[in-house]
């Protein structure tokens, strides 16, 4: 079993520090002058800075606090993936709770009015069984040290792609089944320090979550300064502006001049790359309109994190 500090009768203070943090993540959905990025292509860790990788982690398993989480978005990138390129997407919906193409995809980019019909999202549209247009979710972490403390308030933005975000397997959970089981139990994601591994029987990159052990007081204490800093959320938000195009000629008589021309999508952060997934089945996405409660100040933490065994 996990060797968990016991919080069973939480001290006053705690209750307080839990009571403040998100009672809950977008499931449906530091150094802030540095971007501090991970990656999980090719199936392993890699800390990137400022747009350039500086380590690649051996370890098959990372431990984290996930802070914070972007409602899940959908992307659409015209054209066949090229290794290393990073180029802006074509379609995009910043939440998939409003069913719709972002307002700020140009018009001739824009594949249709709705996502729920949109061709791209049929399966097949995409490499194999896939569909073109593929579900991410943005979240800000922060990562503990060789001792499994959180010691640094760095936060790194993660994109996950589809298949680590979606699935019921209890034993391996997804993103979202994740964030049920701890909202189910009212425990914040912040709350915990939480394991990240890979599915080495996945062909391409897929992440599992694990409950590990919850924060103690002083950790607890730099993960809600994190959550609340504006830059965090910041961080974890698809930006994607629009700019005038260039022009190409000048225009002809009678027309607008080249000023007026269709803008041109760039993305501002970190894109998601485009790499070939495996294709998994259209989710359900459900909307509570029920607002989560504070954490109940019974919780067993430890208790809870118990039921998973070490493998």
């Amino acid at each position: 079993m996990t060797n968990l500090v016991l919080f069973e009768n939480m001290p006053a203070a705690y209750k307080e520090l839990l009571a403040k943090l998100e009672p809950e993540t977008n499931i449906t959905g530091g150094d802030f002058g540095n971007n501090y990025r991970l990656s999980i292509r090719g199936g392993v860790f890699r800390k990137v800075v400022n747009g350039k990788e500086v380590a690649e982690l051996e370890s098959r398993t990372l431990k984290v606090v996930v802070v914070k989480a972007a409602p899940i978005s959908r992307m659409y990138y015209a054209g066949q993936y090229v290794a290393g390129e990073n180029s802006p997407p074509a379609c995009w919906s910043a939440d998939t709770k409003t069913g719709a193409p972002s307002p700020d995809v140009v018009a001739s980019d824009k594949q249709s009015h709705t996502c729920f019909d949109c061709k791209q999202n049929i399966k097949g549209s995409g490499q194999g069984d896939s569909r073109a247009c593929r579900f991410q979710q943005r979240v800000a972490l922060l990562l503990t040290d060789d001792d499994g403390r959180v010691v640094s308030n760095n936060v790194y933005q993660l994109t996950l792609p589809a298949t680590s975000i979606f699935g019921d397997d209890q034993q391996k959970m997804s993103m979202q089944a994740y964030a049920r089981y701890l909202n189910g139990h009212k425990l914040p994601l912040a709350s915990v320090v939480t394991e990240l591994r890979f599915d080495t029987a996945s062909s391409t990159p897929k992440l599992h979550f694990k409950p590990l052990r919850p924060l103690d007081q002083e950790e607890l204490e730099l993960a809600i300064g994190v959550q609340q800093n504006p830059d965090t959320v910041k961080l974890v938000t698809l930006s994607v502006r629009v700019k005038e195009a260039k022009p190409s000629a000048a225009p002809a008589a009678g027309l607008l001049p080249s000023a007026f021309a269709k803008p041109t999508p760039v993305v501002t952060a970190p894109a998601a790359v485009s790499e070939p997934e495996e294709a998994i089945a259209e989710p359900k996405v459900k909307v509570s309109k029920k607002k989560s409660e504070a954490p109940a100040s019974d919780v067993d933490l430890a208790s809870l994190m118990d039921s998973f065994d070490d493998e």
